[in-house]
């Protein structure tokens, strides 16, 4: 699976929203041994690219539940850019047995008797969530706003769509695509041992849809704060590497807030000064290999 989810800002995002012992951890496989290792888990984000070969209106597996929206929280998406906040909320929402803090608590209790459309609005026009979202968004000096809402080609790399899987409360598992216009009911899952020993067979069929050759998706789990599961068990050096690793987001995420911009602009001017084109693409190809290096090197680490 390809990385397409920054689990440095899933994680600060929820530390802001106040939710406790909540955590994301990003997945290379979804068998059921992986999903055990990292239990409790209380529900998964499903990241792919959109296009029209693997996602739209026809339903391809499960049923609609139209039935049980007052038992189960359930936000259509209104606008594109908040469609992983509003599925990651789709899913916290659902559990009765996350902490989710006082601003989510009193949100979810004000919503609760109002459809799946004015969900997705409240959501969208809700000042505390954009804030949240928007403070963890890297500045772009080149974005142009006018044309941020313009479609895009299915072939536009940038086009993802976020979707929620979760137990709910009365027992089901459950896909929560906020594109379509109800939960989409899996069937029988009255424990979370049977969530796990499901969804694998679940996200399998889901991944059949895509068009042959397609692997540009991602899963995240929504699982217990991995510092209070390791203590629990007595893993110290689990814990260590689970607090390096805090360490390391903190860094990264500051990082990622800073415009460089200018700074890239001014570096590439000096360096490219004086340079001919053959000397310019053998500097750039030296970069690029040495990018890729250290790209690999990372992911042999983890």
């Amino acid at each position: 699976m390809s990385s397409g989810w920054n689990t440095i800002e899933s994680d600060a995002v929820m530390e802001k929203l106040q939710v406790k012992n909540v955590q994301f951890e990003e997945l290379y496989s979804f068998d059921q041994e992986t999903l055990s290792s990292i239990a409790p888990l209380y529900g998964v984000i499903f990241l792919f690219k959109y296009g029209q070969s693997s996602h739209g209106s026809e339903l391809k597996d499960g049923v609609y539940d139209f039935d049980n929206q007052d038992s189960i929280f359930f936000a259509k998406q209104t606008i594109q850019n908040a469609c992983a906040t509003q599925a990651v909320l789709n899913v916290l929402l659902n559990r009765n047995d996350i902490d989710l803090g006082p601003e989510l608590t009193n949100f979810k209790e004000f919503v609760g008797s109002f459809d799946p459309d004015l969900k997705g609005e409240t959501i969208s026009n809700s000042d505390l969530i954009r804030s949240i979202h928007n403070s963890f968004s890297s500045p772009n000096s080149f974005i142009d706003e006018s044309q941020q809402d313009q479609p895009q080609d299915d072939d536009d790399d940038g086009l993802y769509h976020f979707v929620g899987y979760v137990r709910s409360s009365n027992g089901h598992l459950l896909e929560l695509d906020g594109l379509q216009p109800a939960p989409i009911d899996h069937g029988l899952c009255e424990t979370d041992d049977e969530f796990i020993s499901k969804l694998p067979t679940v996200l399998s069929k889901r991944i059949s849809h895509f068009k042959d050759g397609e692997l540009r998706f991602s899963l995240l789990g929504i699982v217990q704060d991995r510092r209070k599961t390791l203590k629990e068990i007595g893993d110290e050096e689990g814990l260590e590497r689970e607090i390096l690793k805090r360490q390391l987001w903190k860094r990264e995420n500051e990082l990622r807030k800073q415009d460089f911009a200018g700074l890239v602009y001014n570096v590439l001017t000096s360096i490219s000064k004086g340079k001919s084109d053959d000397e310019w693409n053998e500097i750039l190809n030296k970069a690029r290999t040495k990018g890729v290096s250290r790209i690999l090197a990372k992911q042999l680490r983890r």
